[in-house]
């Protein structure tokens, strides 16, 4: 499909979206459905966006304790190589 004709479909579905919650039309008073879906789906948003966040923190927490203990690790191996090798 063109690019023109996608932009003009998507501008209609736009407006019939816009003109399904104007009061007064055809279908009835649909904003007032609108705010009751919105308030049940709000506690969920706050419960996933709290896990999402939550997740990444964890996440972020053993990535930090990960990269402590390899820290030592790595200055020990940078000093063994800047040591030079004893000669008998």
């Amino acid at each position: 499909m063109h690019s023109g004709v996608k932009l003009i479909v998507g501008i209609m579905i736009f407006l019939v979206g816009m003109y399904w919650y104007v009061p007064g039309n055809a279908l009835g008073n649909t904003f007032d459905d609108l705010k009751i879906v919105v308030k049940g789906l709000f506690g969920l948003f706050l419960i996933f966006l709290g896990l999402v966040v939550a997740w990444i923190e964890y996440e972020d927490l053993k990535w930090e304790a990960k990269e402590k203990k390899e820290q030592p690790l790595k200055k020990e191996q940078t000093v063994k190589k800047e040591l030079p090798a004893k000669k008998k």
